[in-house]
Formats: structure tokens, sequence, C-alpha cells
């Protein structure tokens, strides 16, 4: 590699990484919006770090096509207006040449992205559902804080002085709270149930609370007075309301699964209506990640020449198109996403229509420039 392709190769992976690290914080905002929820509501840090590692590769499939994109508007559109790409030809070098370099990083790229979209974003996506699940379960328990009162479970208040984790003899955790008071209006009526001690376990999407020691008042909605119980069970009903299993979605099948269930599909003893539309589906989320792995070494394909196109007068043009291009070939594919499921319109092929328009302006693009 001469010293003028490193010079080119360098500037442009510098400003695509700084770009890609920008763009990966902001698009990571919000997953780290829901992690603040989880660590608010006292979740475990295993699970927490867990759950942001698992949703990595999702924005590293949107955020390395998109760096790629504004590093080839920026490098060219700096390498345009200072002259230096008149300059190269000027030496004898072909543009083709001069964007040798960033095409071979954005295929590089997209081989990266198809890898990331067909299997670490599926299978990091159902990590992150059913961590999610976890996490929920976790932070049902932690809801449960010392010295205010917690009003996070519906229609129930509760209070108590001080929490301490256990453990059963078998080893299934669970909590004990000290002098807990409860404003239960779950029955259609108030009433305050109060216990020297309290062990507190999950089950499903519920708290059971096994009170000590406890008295009720009222005891039911027509009697009057205070009951006293040795022991008494109480139950809070779908506090973690996301803690049931989640069971896997066609978004979390990697390649080899959505290829074998659009096989089932068309073996399976469906109407023809249902197949159609199911088959659909799957097909379009085959071809949605071809092309958004495409993406990659579309952009940079388009990008380099659009860079090229900034001139010293009017130094925002090719940005203004640049991003034109890629809010278009987005827009194409949200498209085609609202028709997945409408087999008449064809849409595993209407999403390539921006991969075949992003082809068609750089072949009459770069040759102005050669």
């Amino acid at each position: 590699m001469g010293t003028l392709q490193r010079y080119i190769l360098r500037s442009f992976l510098v400003a695509a990484g700084l770009t890609g690290v920008v763009l990966t914080f902001v698009l990571s905002v919000g997953f780290l919006f829901q992690v603040f929820q989880f660590v608010m509501r006292g979740a475990s840090g295993a699970l927490v770090a867990q759950y942001l590692l698992a949703s990595l590769p999702e924005v590293l499939g949107f955020t390395i096509p998109l760096s790629l994109m504004v590093a080839s508007l920026l490098v060219f559109g700096r390498l345009s207006t200072d002259s230096e790409i008149a300059a190269m030809k000027a030496c004898g070098v072909s543009f083709l040449t001069i964007m040798r370099g960033p095409l071979i990083v954005g295929l590089l790229c997209s081989a990266l992205v198809f890898y990331l979209q067909n299997y670490a974003m599926p299978r990091g996506h159902y990590v992150r559902r059913t961590l999610a699940s976890r996490l929920a379960l976790d932070a049902g328990v932690q809801l449960l804080e010392p010295g205010r009162f917690i009003d996070d479970i519906d229609n129930v208040a509760v209070f108590c002085d001080r929490k301490v984790d256990q453990e059963d003899p078998d080893g299934r955790p669970y909590t004990l709270l000290y002098n807990l008071l409860a404003i239960d209006r779950s029955d259609g009526f108030l009433r305050e149930i109060h216990a020297d001690r309290a062990e507190v376990r999950t089950q499903g999407s519920d708290l059971v609370f096994t009170l000590r020691d406890a008295t009720v008042s009222p005891p039911a909605k027509d009697v009057r007075g205070t009951a006293t119980f040795a022991t008494y069970t109480y139950l809070c009903k779908d506090v973690v309301s996301r803690s049931r299993e989640y069971l896997k979605k066609p978004k979390d099948f990697t390649l080899g699964e959505l290829v074998d269930a659009e096989r089932d599909a068309a073996r399976a003893d469906l109407s023809q209506p249902a197949a159609a539309k199911w088959r659909s589906r799957l097909r379009f989320l085959i071809s949605h990640r071809a092309v958004w792995a495409a993406s990659a070494f579309c952009f940079v394909l388009v990008g380099v020449p659009l860079g090229c196109q900034t001139q010293r007068k009017e130094s925002s043009r090719g940005l203004a198109l640049g991003v034109g291009v890629g809010i278009a070939f987005f827009l194409f594919v949200l498209l085609s996403e609202s028709l997945a499921d409408k087999p008449a319109a064809l849409p595993w092929l209407l999403v390539w229509a921006p991969v075949v328009i992003c082809c068609a302006v750089a072949a009459r693009l770069i040759p102005k420039h050669q």
C-alpha cells in the first residue's frame, strides 16, 4: 500500500471510528434509560452488565453503516475543498484508486454487519428480552426499601424498618422485612396490615408475604375490628409483570432458523392465506438483514463521490445529498417493513430497492470524477 493510500485510509478510519463512538452513544441512550430504571429498582450489577452487552450488537448493526457514510462525506469533502483530489488526479491517480481503501473497508464492514444482523443481533435480542424478565423479577423484591413508603405496587403501599436478604435451607433466596406496615386497597376497601416480621418471596409475577405476628384491620370488607394472626399469608399479584417466560419470535431467529422456519411453513398444514403471510414475513426478514448489511458498502460507494461534489463556495452540498441518500435508504426499508405481511407487494424484493438505487447513483457519479 502506497503512501497516498495509507493517508486516505488513515483519515477515513479515524473519522469513521470517532463518528461510530458518538453514534453508538447516541443510539444507546434508549437502552441506558431502561437500564437506569432497573438500577433504581435495585437490580444486581451482573444482570445489568449482561443486558448492556446483549444490547451492543443491535446498536453496532446501525452505527457501522451510518459512521461509514458520515466518514465518506467528511473526509472526501475535505479532500475536495482542499483541492487534494484534483492534485491526485493531476498526478495520474484514478478516482477508483482513490476510493479503493474505503471501498475495501466498506466491504469488510458489510461482512461484519451481516454477521451482526443474522447471528449476534438475534441472539442478543433474545438474551436481552430474557434478561429483562430476570431483571424485573430481581427488581420485584428490591422495590421494598427500608425507611420509606413504597407505592410502586398497584393499590398497595408498603413500609418497613429493616430489610435482610436470606436463603432457605435448600438455597432459595427470600427477603426478611422487620416491622412491616402495608396499606392495602386491592380488594375495594382500605385496610391496614402490620407484622413484626415478614418473609417475602417471588412466585412467578407475584410477591408472596408470609407475615409473623400479624394484625389486619379490618380483616374483611364487611367485618369491623382487628384480627390477629400468628402466621398470615399475603399475596401481591402481578408485581413483576414482565417476569413471564419470553418465547422466541422471528426477530430472534438466526439466519439458519429463519430459513428452516420458511421451509417448515411451506410444508405446514396451514391455510393458503396464512401460509403466504407467514412466509412473506420470514422472507422479508432474510432480505432485510442482507440489505442492511449491504448498506455499509453502499454508503461508502455513494458517499465518496457525493463528498467530492463539495466545492469551496457550496461546502454543504455533498453533505446534504449524502444525508438525503441515507434518509431515503431508511425510508425504503421502513416502507418495505410495513408491507412485510402483504405477499402481493413482494416486500422481500421491494426492500432491495435502496441498494439498486445506490448502485445506480454511484454508477452515474463515479465516471464524472474519473
